[in-house]
């Protein structure tokens, strides 16, 4: 089976006005997923409204204290969404957290279109938080753009609901529960976790942003996910968009490679390569054939003319040279504007200057 873990009802288990355990009022179901249910609640006993998520699990009392474990270890990072208490309630855990006033990275990409810096941007955040867990032994095995959570141009990572902790003795064998689409294969096929598989599900999630594939079962032609995650080839079906920057592509393949060892090996190594990079325009795709920014406060706009193959590269509304050009296909045209977009996207490295001879 290839989701062992909860059976969700076909209606919320909890309706608005409902107190549970004597503390949270139910205010409203946030959404459902394969793991639990969450609710936004107002806990009466502290005054304040959070989030309650509600998972079965088979083992509910120890699977409470990994929960009070991991928040005592976690819960000091501006990058981590914060666990606030667990308890136990007829075979299912409820895990309170904080209450972010934002959505998901996976709401973001159903929505609109997410720039390629927001989206390099957040998942710094999320590799930053990645490093203080990973720092005490926690691997987080479920990291997807629904469990990133946006608020005020920041990200927090949430829901360690599945993370395996050394201080409850949780193994990859006692503990089976993980977000397989995005497993690394030696987790997908072995059970074996550590801080490279989860550095291999960020690079997969990173892939999945800057592509804007909120819905990346549409990408694979109808191949079987399945085979591609145990081979690790799910990112290469997936391939990366054409207006990606190079050297994005560069880092986002040796994050999501197959092999651990061609990997980084840690989250820290992964966040400096993309701290490496210089951004520069925050392009916004309004259409297919429309693309704007605002750089050093001028408007730029890449346009696809279908009339005459042509593309225009504007400036505060001045037609640039280097960029327009007309092309003999489409198919031409809209190669020639993903790669303006592209190259203009980050800066150029800056060279390195010699060391002077000894």
């Amino acid at each position: 089976m290839d989701f062992p873990d909860v059976t969700l009802p076909a209606k919320p288990l909890f309706q608005p006005g409902d107190v549970v355990i004597g503390k949270y009022r139910i205010d409203v179901a946030l959404g459902a997923g394969r793991y639990g249910e969450v609710y936004r609640v107002f806990n009466t006993a502290m005054g304040h409204m959070s989030a309650l998520k509600v998972i079965n699990v088979e083992n509910p009392a120890l699977h409470k204290a990994g929960i009070e474990a991991q928040a005592h270890a976690l819960c000091q990072h501006d990058h981590v969404v914060k666990i606030l208490t667990a308890d136990v309630l007829n075979g299912a855990v409820l895990i309170e957290m904080e209450l972010i006033d934002g959505r998901s990275l996976e709401d973001r990409l159903f929505a609109e279109f997410v720039p390629v810096l927001e989206s390099l941007s957040f998942i710094k955040d999320i590799l930053f938080a990645l490093e203080h867990a990973h720092a005490r032994g926690i691997i987080h095995r479920d990291v997807k753009p629904g469990n990133i959570m946006l608020c005020a141009g920041r990200a927090k990572l949430s829901d360690f609901g599945v993370a395996l902790h050394p201080e409850t003795g949780l193994s990859p064998s006692g503990h089976s529960h993980f977000y397989r689409p995005h497993a690394s294969p030696e987790a997908y096929n072995d059970n074996s976790f550590s801080a490279s598989s989860d550095v291999f599900s960020t690079g997969l999630t990173l892939l999945r942003a800057v592509n804007n594939q909120a819905d990346w079962k549409g990408a694979l032609g109808g191949a079987d996910w399945r085979a591609l995650v145990g081979n690790g080839r799910l990112a290469e079906q997936m391939g990366v968009a054409p207006y990606v920057p190079r050297a994005l592509k560069t880092i986002i393949n040796k994050a999501v490679h197959r092999d651990p060892g061609q990997r980084y090996d840690s989250a820290v190594k992964f966040r400096e390569a993309l701290q490496r990079l210089r951004p520069a325009r925050s392009w916004l795709r309004e259409s297919d054939d429309h693309w704007s920014c605002l750089f050093k406060g001028k408007t730029e706009i890449v346009r696809f003319i279908p009339a005459t193959n042509a593309v225009d590269y504007l400036v505060s509304g001045r037609r640039q040279s280097f960029g327009s050009k007309r092309f003999d296909t489409e198919l031409q045209a809209r190669a020639h504007m993903a790669k303006l977009i592209g190259e203009s996207t980050l800066l150029k490295p800056t060279a390195r200057r010699p060391r002077p001879a000894a």
